[in-house]
């Protein structure tokens, strides 16, 4: 389930991560979802919509990150919001078997 957060002075997109997922470093599924170009710009008032992830899927052979934002999202560019919320460095590599979070728009 999406959340939303109106931002208050001091926040960050870090310590957002850190509130809603418990883990700072899930910043980028943040920035992302809100098409901000720059994770340390961001402005007190502004409304930011904080992707649930409790929404898992199993990879099986011939799955891409492109094709599973596709399937998700409608949109393959997304491929950006699952590799961040799962830590991906090289989004041209998954293993068939493992679990990835899909971020719910």
């Amino acid at each position: 389930m999406t959340t939303k957060h109106k931002v208050v002075a001091g926040d960050t997109l870090s310590a957002l991560a850190l509130q809603f997922y418990g883990d700072a470093s899930l910043y980028e599924v943040i920035s992302i979802a809100n098409g901000i170009p720059d994770p340390d710009v961001i402005k007190v008032g502004q409304i930011l919509l904080i992707p649930g992830l409790t929404r898992k899927y199993k990879v099986v052979a011939g799955d891409s990150l492109w094709r599973l934002a596709e399937r998700f999202y409608g949109d393959g560019s997304l491929f950006t919001l699952i590799a961040a919320a799962n830590h991906i460095a090289d989004p041209d590599v998954i293993q068939a078997g493992s679990t990835l979070r899909i971020p719910e728009l």
